[in-house]
């Protein structure tokens, strides 16, 4: 977590945890008028004053080292009566699930963001997911089993008229599966998904001039590498340079943090799933896999419809 404040001066080094110092934290001060030459009195670490949140973190004794700062961060941000992470975590969860949050700008509940739809949703959610063991699984099991999850995704009815957008959640949204669902999808189609767990991710693209700037080349990958074949949260991700093929399906671009993801329809996605190696070489991977077993041509097509569907 970054906090950054106008007129506030750390210093370089300030988080080096074994510098000169020993690992002693640098002294802050405000800048009078941001200008570094003119510092003013002195600060310590604390919590915005703005966010109400249960017990002091924040007396640490006067030698206090760099860890002692983290840890009372860490402590604050976890404090069962510091509402904004519980709220912010169940949010997120529920955009997961819903294609859109209570709150529909899940990285900002301040001013600026917009208004939870459900209000006291959200805070029951919140406050039964830190009472009751703060477990994903169970939050997640929570949502997907109740009656709003399990609606129907028809538009028919008076909604469309008061509610276009959904926010009422009388319907359940169309969802469009994520640039990582749809790859480790054409994977698992054709019968080369790799579901070990664990270890060492993968690369799907070759490093070019490493000795200098080093391209990465996306396109010159081969597809039948089965060391490229495991699931996608295991792909060595390049910020500087994203995937092209996951990038046209929407997936967040590496170099930023993405609070919510696009969700568009546009031809470049189809050629995408006409004309990428990794589409090519999968499509053939099936095709011979209906070949094999032995049915004729029509059999062959509703097979491959019921089984990519």
């Amino acid at each position: 977590m970054k906090v950054y404040a106008a007129g506030v001066h750390t210093g370089s080094g300030a988080f080096s945890g074994t510098g000169a110092k020993g690992g002693k934290p640098r002294p802050i001060h405000v800048l009078k008028r941001g200008n570094v030459q003119t510092p003013a009195h002195e600060v310590g670490p604390g919590s915005l004053a703005a966010v109400p949140s249960g017990g002091n973190h924040w007396n640490l004794p006067s030698d206090h080292a760099e860890g002692d700062r983290r840890a009372a961060l860490a402590r604050w941000l976890s404090d069962p009566q510091n509402p904004l992470t519980w709220r912010s975590i169940v949010n997120r969860v529920w955009q997961q699930h819903f294609g859109t949050g209570l709150v529909d700008t899940p990285g900002d509940f301040g001013r600026m963001g917009s208004l939870p739809s459900h209000p006291e949703l959200l805070d029951w959610l919140a406050a039964d997911f830190r009472d009751r063991g703060q477990s994903l699984k169970r939050l997640h099991r929570l949502i997907v089993t109740s009656a709003t999850y399990r609606q129907t995704s028809d538009e028919n009815g008076r909604g469309a008229d008061l509610d276009g957008g959904n926010r009422l959640l009388w319907r359940m949204n169309r969802r469009k599966l994520e640039a990582e669902a749809i790859r480790d999808t054409v994977l698992s189609v054709s019968s080369k998904l790799d579901l070990t767990p664990g270890g060492p991710s993968f690369q799907d693209f070759v490093i070019e001039k490493p000795e200098h700037s080093p391209h990465y080349q996306y396109h010159l990958h081969d597809p039948e590498d089965p060391k490229a074949h495991r699931r996608s949260i295991y792909r060595f991700i390049v910020r500087s340079q994203p995937q092209p093929w996951m990038t046209v399906l929407d997936c967040a671009d590496p170099s930023m943090q993405v609070a919510k993801r696009n969700e568009s329809i546009s031809p470049l996605q189809a050629l995408a799933f006409m004309n990428n190696s990794l589409m090519l070489s999968m499509s053939g991977h099936f095709a011979h896999q209906l070949q094999a077993s032995g049915r004729d041509l029509p059999a062959q097509i509703q097979q491959a419809f019921r089984t990519a569907l």
